[in-house]
Protein backbone atom coordinates (compact mmCIF):
# COMPACT_ATOMS: atom_id res chain seq x y z
CA UNK A 1 0.00 0.00 0.00
CA UNK A 2 3.08 2.12 0.86
CA UNK A 3 4.63 1.74 -2.66
CA UNK A 4 1.47 2.38 -4.31
CA UNK A 5 1.19 5.36 -2.57
CA UNK A 6 4.50 6.54 -3.72
CA UNK A 7 4.03 5.84 -7.31
CA UNK A 8 0.84 7.64 -7.15
CA UNK A 9 2.78 10.54 -6.29
CA UNK A 10 5.01 10.29 -8.79
CA UNK A 11 2.68 10.16 -11.74
CA UNK A 12 0.86 13.32 -10.76
CA UNK A 13 4.27 15.33 -10.13
CA UNK A 14 5.06 13.88 -13.80
CA UNK A 15 1.79 14.94 -15.58
CA UNK A 16 2.13 18.60 -13.66
CA UNK A 17 5.60 18.90 -15.41
CA UNK A 18 4.28 18.19 -18.93
CA UNK A 19 1.43 19.92 -18.56
CA UNK A 20 3.74 23.28 -17.57
CA UNK A 21 5.81 22.40 -20.20
CA UNK A 22 2.78 22.72 -22.79
CA UNK A 23 2.03 25.69 -21.84
CA UNK A 24 5.41 27.47 -22.06
CA UNK A 25 5.55 26.13 -25.75
CA UNK A 26 2.07 27.32 -26.59
CA UNK A 27 2.46 31.10 -26.14
CA UNK A 28 2.32 34.02 -28.27
CA UNK A 29 3.96 34.18 -31.45
CA UNK A 30 4.96 38.32 -31.02
CA UNK A 31 7.16 37.48 -28.19
CA UNK A 32 9.64 35.59 -29.66
CA UNK A 33 12.78 37.02 -31.41
CA UNK A 34 14.85 35.67 -33.80
CA UNK A 35 18.85 36.24 -33.21
CA UNK A 36 22.13 35.97 -34.72
CA UNK A 37 25.13 35.80 -32.99
CA UNK A 38 28.13 38.63 -33.69
CA UNK A 39 31.61 37.04 -33.88
CA UNK A 40 32.20 38.09 -30.40
CA UNK A 41 29.81 35.10 -29.56
CA UNK A 42 26.92 37.92 -28.00
CA UNK A 43 23.33 37.16 -29.26
CA UNK A 44 21.97 40.31 -31.58
CA UNK A 45 18.85 41.35 -33.31
CA UNK A 46 18.88 40.25 -37.06
CA UNK A 47 19.48 42.84 -39.96
CA UNK A 48 15.86 44.37 -40.43
CA UNK A 49 14.92 45.84 -44.31
CA UNK A 50 13.07 48.01 -46.24
CA UNK A 51 12.33 49.60 -49.68
CA UNK A 52 11.89 52.86 -50.22
CA UNK A 53 12.68 56.83 -51.95
CA UNK A 54 15.56 58.50 -50.19
CA UNK A 55 13.99 61.83 -49.43
CA UNK A 56 17.40 63.31 -47.65
CA UNK A 57 21.07 62.15 -47.67
CA UNK A 58 22.85 64.30 -45.05
CA UNK A 59 26.75 63.91 -46.14
CA UNK A 60 27.71 65.88 -42.68
CA UNK A 61 26.24 63.73 -40.54
CA UNK A 62 25.93 60.39 -42.60
CA UNK A 63 22.48 59.95 -42.63
CA UNK A 64 19.98 58.47 -45.38
CA UNK A 65 15.94 59.46 -44.56
CA UNK A 66 14.05 56.24 -46.41
CA UNK A 67 10.16 57.23 -47.12
CA UNK A 68 8.61 53.46 -47.57
CA UNK A 69 7.07 53.12 -50.88
CA UNK A 70 3.55 54.03 -50.88
CA UNK A 71 3.75 55.48 -47.32
CA UNK A 72 4.60 58.15 -45.22
CA UNK A 73 6.61 56.39 -42.52
CA UNK A 74 10.50 57.37 -42.69
CA UNK A 75 13.25 55.89 -41.42
CA UNK A 76 16.62 57.55 -40.10
CA UNK A 77 19.62 54.98 -40.98
CA UNK A 78 23.34 56.21 -40.21
CA UNK A 79 26.10 55.30 -42.47
CA UNK A 80 29.69 54.81 -42.47
CA UNK A 81 32.64 53.41 -44.87
CA UNK A 82 32.01 49.57 -43.39
CA UNK A 83 28.27 49.31 -45.14
CA UNK A 84 28.05 48.20 -48.74
CA UNK A 85 26.77 49.83 -51.28
CA UNK A 86 25.79 49.12 -55.06
CA UNK A 87 24.44 51.35 -57.78
CA UNK A 88 21.82 49.69 -60.44
CA UNK A 89 24.77 48.14 -61.86
CA UNK A 90 26.24 46.55 -59.35
CA UNK A 91 29.05 48.87 -58.63
CA UNK A 92 29.98 50.26 -55.28
CA UNK A 93 29.94 53.61 -54.18
CA UNK A 94 29.96 56.09 -51.09
CA UNK A 95 26.97 56.75 -49.13
CA UNK A 96 27.61 60.16 -50.35
CA UNK A 97 26.96 59.98 -53.68
CA UNK A 98 23.54 58.30 -53.09
CA UNK A 99 21.09 60.63 -54.66
CA UNK A 100 18.05 62.28 -53.26
CA UNK A 101 14.91 60.58 -55.26
CA UNK A 102 16.56 57.62 -55.67
CA UNK A 103 14.72 54.48 -54.92
CA UNK A 104 16.87 51.58 -53.27
CA UNK A 105 16.49 48.59 -50.90
CA UNK A 106 18.54 48.80 -47.72
CA UNK A 107 19.65 46.13 -44.62
CA UNK A 108 20.16 47.80 -41.32
CA UNK A 109 20.73 46.89 -37.30
CA UNK A 110 17.11 47.91 -35.71
CA UNK A 111 19.14 48.39 -32.83
CA UNK A 112 21.51 50.85 -33.92
CA UNK A 113 19.82 52.02 -37.02
CA UNK A 114 23.36 51.44 -38.70
CA UNK A 115 23.08 50.87 -42.31
CA UNK A 116 24.42 47.52 -43.66
CA UNK A 117 23.81 47.34 -47.23
CA UNK A 118 22.30 48.85 -49.97
CA UNK A 119 21.25 48.00 -53.75
CA UNK A 120 18.48 48.90 -56.36
CA UNK A 121 15.85 46.30 -56.95
CA UNK A 122 15.70 44.96 -60.27
CA UNK A 123 12.11 46.40 -61.03
CA UNK A 124 12.89 50.01 -60.47
CA UNK A 125 12.98 51.92 -63.44
CA UNK A 126 14.26 55.26 -63.79
CA UNK A 127 13.77 57.98 -66.61
CA UNK A 128 15.96 60.80 -67.21
CA UNK A 129 16.10 64.30 -69.38
CA UNK A 130 12.41 64.19 -69.26
CA UNK A 131 11.14 67.43 -70.66
CA UNK A 132 7.90 66.31 -72.61
CA UNK A 133 5.79 65.86 -70.10
CA UNK A 134 2.15 66.01 -69.06
CA UNK A 135 0.16 65.90 -65.68
CA UNK A 136 -3.26 65.41 -65.49
CA UNK A 137 -4.59 66.06 -61.65
CA UNK A 138 -8.03 64.81 -61.62
CA UNK A 139 -6.70 61.47 -62.50
CA UNK A 140 -3.81 62.15 -60.68
CA UNK A 141 -1.57 60.16 -63.97
CA UNK A 142 1.77 61.31 -65.05
CA UNK A 143 2.39 60.72 -68.59
CA UNK A 144 5.68 61.30 -70.77
CA UNK A 145 7.01 58.99 -73.06
CA UNK A 146 3.76 57.31 -74.61
CA UNK A 147 2.85 56.10 -71.59
CA UNK A 148 0.77 57.38 -68.15
CA UNK A 149 1.98 56.61 -64.85
CA UNK A 150 -0.02 57.12 -61.24
CA UNK A 151 1.22 59.30 -58.43
CA UNK A 152 -0.17 59.67 -54.98
CA UNK A 153 0.10 61.70 -52.27
CA UNK A 154 2.94 59.39 -50.99
CA UNK A 155 4.94 60.62 -54.18
CA UNK A 156 7.98 62.34 -53.62
CA UNK A 157 8.75 65.45 -55.48
CA UNK A 158 12.08 67.48 -54.91
CA UNK A 159 14.17 70.11 -55.86
CA UNK A 160 18.00 70.67 -55.85
CA UNK A 161 17.60 68.41 -52.65
CA UNK A 162 13.89 69.83 -51.17
CA UNK A 163 10.79 68.48 -50.92
CA UNK A 164 8.26 70.75 -53.31
CA UNK A 165 5.07 70.57 -54.42
CA UNK A 166 3.95 68.81 -57.45
CA UNK A 167 2.45 72.15 -58.49
CA UNK A 168 5.65 73.45 -58.49
CA UNK A 169 7.20 71.75 -61.33
CA UNK A 170 6.74 73.93 -64.33
CA UNK A 171 6.52 72.89 -68.27
CA UNK A 172 10.20 74.53 -68.59
CA UNK A 173 11.46 72.03 -66.29
CA UNK A 174 13.31 68.99 -66.89
CA UNK A 175 12.73 65.39 -64.64
CA UNK A 176 14.37 62.62 -63.70
CA UNK A 177 11.17 60.15 -62.53
CA UNK A 178 11.49 56.93 -60.89
CA UNK A 179 9.05 54.18 -59.87
CA UNK A 180 8.10 50.49 -60.24
CA UNK A 181 5.26 48.98 -62.49
CA UNK A 182 2.88 51.82 -63.33
CA UNK A 183 3.37 53.75 -60.06
CA UNK A 184 5.91 56.57 -59.95
CA UNK A 185 7.34 57.32 -56.62
CA UNK A 186 9.55 59.89 -57.32
CA UNK A 187 10.12 63.22 -59.29
CA UNK A 188 12.82 65.41 -58.99
CA UNK A 189 13.86 68.31 -61.00
CA UNK A 190 16.67 68.06 -62.62
CA UNK A 191 16.89 71.19 -64.73
CA UNK A 192 14.76 73.84 -62.85
CA UNK A 193 13.37 76.99 -63.83
CA UNK A 194 13.94 80.81 -63.10
CA UNK A 195 12.74 84.04 -64.26
CA UNK A 196 13.35 87.10 -66.77
CA UNK A 197 12.55 90.82 -65.80
CA UNK A 198 12.43 93.11 -68.09
CA UNK A 199 13.18 97.10 -67.61
CA UNK A 200 13.14 99.96 -69.77
CA UNK A 201 11.99 98.81 -72.36
CA UNK A 202 8.85 100.66 -73.07
CA UNK A 203 9.82 101.42 -77.24
CA UNK A 204 9.16 97.89 -77.75
CA UNK A 205 5.76 97.69 -76.02
CA UNK A 206 3.32 95.92 -78.18
CA UNK A 207 5.99 94.02 -80.12
CA UNK A 208 7.27 90.65 -79.63
CA UNK A 209 10.66 89.04 -77.54
CA UNK A 210 12.44 86.21 -78.23
CA UNK A 211 13.68 83.89 -75.92
CA UNK A 212 16.34 81.50 -76.98
CA UNK A 213 14.78 79.13 -80.16
CA UNK A 214 11.45 78.20 -79.10
CA UNK A 215 9.63 80.70 -76.98
CA UNK A 216 8.27 84.04 -79.07
CA UNK A 217 5.80 86.22 -76.52
CA UNK A 218 3.98 89.77 -76.91
CA UNK A 219 5.77 92.59 -75.40
CA UNK A 220 3.76 93.78 -72.46
CA UNK A 221 4.32 96.06 -69.17
CA UNK A 222 5.73 94.79 -65.99
CA UNK A 223 6.91 91.74 -67.87
CA UNK A 224 8.36 88.88 -65.98
CA UNK A 225 9.03 86.01 -68.43
CA UNK A 226 9.29 82.18 -66.49
CA UNK A 227 12.09 80.28 -68.81
CA UNK A 228 14.34 76.69 -68.00
CA UNK A 229 17.64 78.06 -66.58
CA UNK A 230 19.93 78.20 -69.10
CA UNK A 231 22.02 80.97 -71.17
CA UNK A 232 20.02 82.79 -74.14
CA UNK A 233 19.72 85.00 -76.43
CA UNK A 234 16.70 87.49 -75.74
CA UNK A 235 15.59 89.69 -78.51
CA UNK A 236 13.63 92.77 -78.76
CA UNK A 237 11.60 93.96 -81.55
CA UNK A 238 9.14 96.43 -83.19
CA UNK A 239 8.55 98.16 -86.70
CA UNK A 240 12.26 96.25 -87.41
CA UNK A 241 14.15 97.95 -84.44
CA UNK A 242 15.46 95.54 -82.25
CA UNK A 243 17.62 95.42 -79.69
CA UNK A 244 19.54 92.43 -78.53
CA UNK A 245 21.21 90.93 -75.26
CA UNK A 246 22.40 87.65 -73.45
CA UNK A 247 21.42 86.08 -70.24
CA UNK A 248 22.17 83.46 -68.12
CA UNK A 249 18.78 82.06 -65.77
CA UNK A 250 19.17 80.34 -63.09
CA UNK A 251 16.50 77.63 -61.07
CA UNK A 252 14.20 79.57 -58.85
CA UNK A 253 16.51 82.90 -59.54
CA UNK A 254 15.63 86.26 -61.56
CA UNK A 255 17.74 87.88 -63.67
CA UNK A 256 16.78 91.85 -64.71
CA UNK A 257 17.75 92.77 -68.22
CA UNK A 258 17.98 96.57 -68.59
CA UNK A 259 17.25 98.12 -72.14
CA UNK A 260 18.22 101.62 -70.89
CA UNK A 261 20.95 101.99 -73.53
CA UNK A 262 19.18 101.25 -76.17
CA UNK A 263 19.27 103.49 -79.05
CA UNK A 264 15.55 104.49 -80.45
CA UNK A 265 14.64 103.83 -84.35
CA UNK A 266 14.74 106.77 -85.35
CA UNK A 267 18.56 107.71 -84.23
CA UNK A 268 19.11 104.48 -87.27
CA UNK A 269 19.51 105.93 -90.78
CA UNK A 270 19.58 103.81 -93.59
CA UNK A 271 20.79 105.14 -97.07
CA UNK A 272 18.35 104.36 -100.19
CA UNK A 273 20.03 104.24 -103.93
CA UNK A 274 17.18 103.73 -106.11
CA UNK A 275 17.59 102.43 -109.75
CA UNK A 276 14.01 103.07 -111.09
CA UNK A 277 13.34 102.17 -115.19
CA UNK A 278 12.24 103.93 -117.18
CA UNK A 279 13.78 106.63 -116.59
CA UNK A 280 12.01 109.69 -115.29
CA UNK A 281 9.24 107.52 -113.25
CA UNK A 282 8.03 109.62 -109.88
CA UNK A 283 8.79 108.30 -107.10
CA UNK A 284 6.63 109.28 -103.84
CA UNK A 285 7.43 107.60 -100.18
CA UNK A 286 4.54 107.85 -97.77
CA UNK A 287 2.38 109.93 -100.19
CA UNK A 288 5.27 112.38 -100.37
CA UNK A 289 6.79 113.25 -103.92
CA UNK A 290 10.81 112.69 -103.36
CA UNK A 291 14.11 112.98 -105.82
CA UNK A 292 16.04 109.59 -106.25
CA UNK A 293 18.90 111.03 -108.52
CA UNK A 294 21.10 111.14 -105.40
CA UNK A 295 20.71 108.38 -102.43
CA UNK A 296 17.55 109.11 -99.72
CA UNK A 297 18.53 108.86 -96.06
CA UNK A 298 15.51 107.14 -94.14
CA UNK A 299 15.54 106.38 -90.58
CA UNK A 300 14.92 102.43 -89.88
CA UNK A 301 11.37 101.19 -90.62
CA UNK A 302 8.68 100.54 -92.91
CA UNK A 303 7.98 102.59 -95.87
CA UNK A 304 5.11 102.57 -98.41
CA UNK A 305 6.66 102.84 -101.98
CA UNK A 306 4.77 103.89 -104.94
CA UNK A 307 6.29 104.10 -108.75
CA UNK A 308 4.40 105.59 -111.87
CA UNK A 309 5.22 106.97 -115.08
CA UNK A 310 2.48 107.49 -117.91
CA UNK A 311 2.26 104.35 -120.38
CA UNK A 312 3.39 101.79 -117.92
CA UNK A 313 1.50 100.25 -114.49
CA UNK A 314 2.04 101.64 -111.58
CA UNK A 315 3.61 99.96 -108.54
CA UNK A 316 2.88 100.24 -105.26
CA UNK A 317 4.58 98.38 -102.35
CA UNK A 318 6.51 98.07 -98.57
CA UNK A 319 10.09 99.40 -98.38
CA UNK A 320 12.08 97.95 -95.28
CA UNK A 321 14.77 99.89 -93.99
CA UNK A 322 17.11 98.30 -91.76
CA UNK A 323 20.28 98.34 -92.72
CA UNK A 324 23.21 101.55 -92.88
CA UNK A 325 22.78 100.96 -96.92
CA UNK A 326 21.37 99.17 -99.86
CA UNK A 327 19.84 99.09 -103.10
CA UNK A 328 16.55 98.91 -104.79
CA UNK A 329 15.26 98.48 -108.03
CA UNK A 330 12.42 99.03 -109.42
CA UNK A 331 11.30 98.09 -113.40
CA UNK A 332 8.05 98.91 -114.22
CA UNK A 333 5.98 97.23 -116.97
CA UNK A 334 4.29 98.79 -120.00
CA UNK A 335 0.98 98.77 -119.86
CA UNK A 336 -0.18 96.51 -122.76
CA UNK A 337 2.38 93.78 -121.37
CA UNK A 338 0.51 91.11 -119.02
CA UNK A 339 1.01 92.57 -116.03
CA UNK A 340 -0.87 89.20 -114.20
CA UNK A 341 2.40 87.02 -115.29
CA UNK A 342 4.76 90.15 -114.86
CA UNK A 343 4.27 92.25 -111.56
CA UNK A 344 7.10 94.62 -110.69
CA UNK A 345 8.86 94.38 -106.80
CA UNK A 346 11.61 96.00 -105.56
CA UNK A 347 15.22 93.90 -105.73
CA UNK A 348 17.05 94.62 -102.45
CA UNK A 349 18.56 92.14 -99.71
CA UNK A 350 16.93 94.83 -97.39
CA UNK A 351 13.39 94.64 -98.68
CA UNK A 352 11.62 92.01 -97.05
CA UNK A 353 7.79 90.51 -95.76
CA UNK A 354 7.77 91.61 -91.99
CA UNK A 355 6.94 88.10 -89.77
CA UNK A 356 7.12 90.52 -86.55
CA UNK A 357 3.69 89.35 -85.48
CA UNK A 358 2.52 86.38 -87.04
CA UNK A 359 0.02 84.01 -84.97
CA UNK A 360 2.20 81.11 -85.70
CA UNK A 361 4.35 81.57 -82.71
CA UNK A 362 1.74 82.34 -80.28
CA UNK A 363 -0.83 80.28 -78.56
CA UNK A 364 -4.46 81.47 -78.42
CA UNK A 365 -6.41 80.53 -75.41
CA UNK A 366 -9.90 80.15 -74.72
CA UNK A 367 -11.53 83.12 -72.59
CA UNK A 368 -14.17 82.88 -71.04
CA UNK A 369 -15.67 86.50 -70.39
CA UNK A 370 -18.49 85.62 -68.23
CA UNK A 371 -15.89 83.61 -65.47
CA UNK A 372 -13.13 85.30 -63.35
CA UNK A 373 -9.67 83.80 -61.47
CA UNK A 374 -8.81 85.06 -58.42
CA UNK A 375 -5.96 84.70 -56.57
CA UNK A 376 -5.66 85.43 -52.98
CA UNK A 377 -2.67 85.18 -51.31
CA UNK A 378 -0.20 85.72 -50.40
CA UNK A 379 -1.22 89.17 -50.13
CA UNK A 380 0.45 91.60 -51.95
CA UNK A 381 1.81 89.29 -54.41
CA UNK A 382 2.67 90.65 -57.89
CA UNK A 383 0.36 88.32 -59.94
CA UNK A 384 1.47 86.98 -63.54
CA UNK A 385 -0.92 84.83 -66.02
CA UNK A 386 1.88 83.09 -68.30
CA UNK A 387 4.02 85.71 -68.04
CA UNK A 388 1.36 88.63 -68.42
CA UNK A 389 0.93 90.55 -65.62
CA UNK A 390 -2.27 91.16 -63.41
CA UNK A 391 -2.36 92.70 -60.42
CA UNK A 392 -1.22 92.51 -56.59
CA UNK A 393 -2.54 89.86 -54.70
CA UNK A 394 -5.60 89.90 -53.91
CA UNK A 395 -6.53 90.60 -57.83
CA UNK A 396 -9.76 89.11 -60.04
CA UNK A 397 -8.86 88.76 -64.19
CA UNK A 398 -10.84 87.25 -66.62
CA UNK A 399 -10.97 84.12 -67.08
CA UNK A 400 -8.26 81.59 -69.22
CA UNK A 401 -9.02 78.60 -69.98
CA UNK A 402 -6.64 75.57 -70.35
CA UNK A 403 -3.27 74.85 -68.70
CA UNK A 404 -1.46 77.81 -67.09
CA UNK A 405 1.09 79.18 -65.23
CA UNK A 406 0.80 81.36 -62.06
CA UNK A 407 3.62 83.30 -61.08
CA UNK A 408 3.99 85.46 -57.83
CA UNK A 409 6.93 87.81 -57.06
CA UNK A 410 7.09 90.06 -53.87
CA UNK A 411 10.44 92.12 -53.47
CA UNK A 412 12.74 90.83 -50.73
CA UNK A 413 10.97 87.15 -51.10
CA UNK A 414 11.46 84.23 -53.44
CA UNK A 415 9.90 83.81 -56.66
CA UNK A 416 7.70 81.03 -57.46
CA UNK A 417 5.55 79.44 -60.21
CA UNK A 418 2.58 77.23 -60.01
CA UNK A 419 1.30 75.00 -63.36
CA UNK A 420 -2.48 75.21 -62.88
CA UNK A 421 -5.26 73.47 -65.10
CA UNK A 422 -8.00 76.01 -65.70
CA UNK A 423 -11.42 73.54 -66.78
CA UNK A 424 -13.97 74.98 -68.79
CA UNK A 425 -16.84 74.50 -66.55
CA UNK A 426 -18.70 77.85 -66.24
CA UNK A 427 -17.48 78.37 -62.45
CA UNK A 428 -15.42 81.43 -61.00
CA UNK A 429 -11.82 79.97 -60.27
CA UNK A 430 -10.00 80.88 -57.16
CA UNK A 431 -6.69 79.89 -55.89
CA UNK A 432 -4.58 80.59 -52.76
CA UNK A 433 -0.95 80.09 -51.96
CA UNK A 434 1.42 79.65 -49.61
CA UNK A 435 3.71 82.58 -48.53
CA UNK A 436 6.69 83.08 -50.67
CA UNK A 437 10.27 82.48 -48.79
CA UNK A 438 12.44 85.35 -47.61
CA UNK A 439 14.93 85.47 -50.74
CA UNK A 440 18.61 84.38 -49.35
CA UNK A 441 20.78 86.36 -51.44
CA UNK A 442 20.05 88.90 -53.43
CA UNK A 443 18.88 87.80 -57.75
CA UNK A 444 22.74 88.11 -59.77
CA UNK A 445 22.12 89.89 -62.95
CA UNK A 446 23.77 88.16 -65.31
CA UNK A 447 22.78 89.98 -68.86
CA UNK A 448 25.34 90.89 -71.51
CA UNK A 449 24.79 93.18 -74.95
CA UNK A 450 25.03 90.07 -77.52
CA UNK A 451 27.87 90.66 -79.70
Amino acid sequence: MKNNKIWRVLLCLGAFFMWSSMLAGCGPAQEQRTTRVDRNGGATEAPASTEGVVVTNDTATRQLTLRDLGSDIETVIAYDATATMTDRYGQERDGSEIEVGEIIEVKYDPSSGKLLATDIPEDVWEYQEVDDYKFDSDESSLSFADRKYKYTDQTFFSSDGKPIEMLEINKQDVLTVRGTGYNVYSVVKSRGHGYIRLSHYKDFIGGMIEVGDSMILPVTKNMLITVGEGTYKVILSKNHSTAVKNVTVHNGKEVTLDFSDYEPADSKVGVITFDIKPAGADLTINGTAVSYRRPIALAYGVYQVKVAMTGYTTYTGTLDVEEKASTVRIDLVEEKADTTKTTAKPSSTSSKTSTDDTDSTTRTKKMDSDHTITVSAPEGAEVYLDNVYKGLAPCTFTKVIGSQTITLRKDGYTTKSYSVDVLDDDQDVKFSFSDLGVKEETAETTATPAP
